[in-house]
């Protein structure tokens, strides 16, 4: 991108302008007419000058690195916020109409730096959810589902979770919402109500049936 480009649909430089409403963009203007914006870091990097030349190739490139550099920058507001998926990531950036090429770099830059790892974002997610709401393992990855991590991820991630911890979390919720139940006239019905409420949480079949079976036997 020097004075000297030796392609005939190369254009010369005739203007470079910070633009008004953001310092950190420049202007391009290629034979007296506005071409495209790009980040000032871009103009530095590749020695962009009045004068240089641009072939349609080099144009072309300089257009997806400020395309990733935007979405990268979009990415990184995004994820500043709280932890996220690649699969959150790649939405919000095509809800703000970034191009798929720009997607795809950005998240790649981010997983190269370390701020995207859906397998780490899944362990954490569990011990959390699991700590703070007591869920069950059938709900939790339904929930890692929804965010766009991989199965194989979400199983590993489901190792997190102890049996005995489990047990006692079904317990827990069963204990709270059984009394709730007892206006409830049908002995049939109060147990499919807790058992619904139980799964709601996530709770496997085998584990409800056995903690309510608990609830009534204590009833």
């Amino acid at each position: 991108m020097t004075a000297g480009s030796d392609s005939s649909e190369a254009r010369t430089i005739t203007r470079l302008t910070t633009q008004e409403n953001d310092a950190s963009r420049t202007s391009v203007f290629l034979g007296g007419e506005f071409a495209f914006g790009v980040h000032q870091d871009l103009v530095l990097r590749h020695g962009l000058h009045k004068g240089s030349t641009l072939s349609l190739e080099e144009e072309r490139a300089l257009r997806e690195e400020d395309a990733e550099m935007k979405a990268k920058a979009k990415a990184m507001r995004y994820v500043a916020r709280r932890a996220r998926t690649c699969a959150e990531v790649r939405r919000k950036l095509r809800e703000k109409g970034h191009p798929p090429p720009a997607i795809d770099g950005a998240v790649a830059r981010l997983k190269e730096l370390g701020y995207l790892d859906d397998a780490e974002y899944a362990r954490e997610y569990v011990r959390s959810r699991f700590r703070a709401k007591g869920y069950g393992p059938v709900r939790l990855k339904h929930e890692l589902k929804e965010r766009g991590v991989a199965r194989l991820q979400i199983e590993d991630a489901m190792l997190e979770l102890d049996h005995d911890e489990l047990r006692e979390a079904a317990r827990e919720h069963a204990r709270k919402r059984w009394p709730r139940l007892a206006g409830e006239d049908d002995p049939r019905r109060r147990r499919q109500k807790l058992t619904g409420y139980l799964r709601r949480r996530g709770f496997s079949y085998e584990r409800i049936r056995n903690v309510v079976e608990e609830c009534v036997q204590d009833t």
